[in-house]
């Protein structure tokens, strides 16, 4: 826990998940039955931390799944403290690379500046709005940062967005009772995708944090790779 293991992402997913697995082990212990909220807390972290990119249909599966041993809105709640956990490590992270020099050349460009001129008019409900829409987050989230948009309100937006979308995710997964092997389909569908899709570009599964910052600025005029 101490000890530089790669760059920041992997230092970051070890560490956090790290902390949840030590926290959920008294929980499993005196609680046996929030033992699917722990799993849901653990799997989550790697769901929405550095592993995301190549796990984009994971959460919301992992939510409908612990839906099916408790309660819609307790799942709901929980689903959404795991991601905003991870979403304030995401957002310092992406910060500290985003404001380096080397991509100040992105930061100046005409249409970055803007997209954060657009987002600076109603920056809370932009937030709100890509937290409860499937619309791409890290849209949201590099144009709060390149607002220096206030971190707290950032994540109350986050959240206010974050947690009716879960809660319905849960619902869903209540009500409809999805098998097991069919939620690990999505979940392994979307991941084998995503590397497919990189794969015959001759991308990397994984990129630099650099290299996908500069992506997503990139992506906020509206481009496509």
């Amino acid at each position: 826990m101490v000890r530089r293991r790669g760059d920041r992402r992997w230092e970051l997913l070890l560490r956090s998940t790290g902390v949840a697995a030590l926290a959920g082990i008294p929980i499993v212990l005196l609680v046996p039955e929030a033992t699917p909220l722990v799993w849901l807390v653990l799997f989550g972290i790697p769901a929405n931390g550095p592993l995301s990119p190549v796990m984009p249909t994971a959460f919301e599966p992992l939510i409908m799944e612990a839906a099916k041993y408790n309660a819609p809105l307790v799942v709901g709640a929980v689903a959404t403290s795991v991601y905003m956990y991870m979403e304030y490590l995401n957002f310092h992270l992406y910060r500290w690379v985003i404001l380096r020099d080397r991509l100040a050349k992105y930061r100046n460009k005409g249409w970055v500046q803007r997209a954060v001129t657009a987002f600076g008019r109603w920056p809370f409900a932009t937030i709100v709005v890509f937290a409860v829409t499937p619309l791409p987050f890290w849209v949201a989230r590099i144009l709060a940062i390149l607002k220096r948009y206030s971190v707290p309100r950032f994540m109350a937006a986050t959240a206010i967005g974050r947690l009716p979308r879960f809660v319905l995710y849960a619902w869903l997964g209540d009500v409809l009772h999805v098998p097991t092997w069919a939620l690990l389909s999505v979940i392994a569908g979307g991941g084998v995708a995503v590397v497919a899709k990189r794969a015959v570009r001759g991308k990397p599964v994984f990129t630099s944090m650099d290299q996908e910052t500069e992506t997503g600025e990139r992506h906020t005029s509206g481009r496509s790779d």
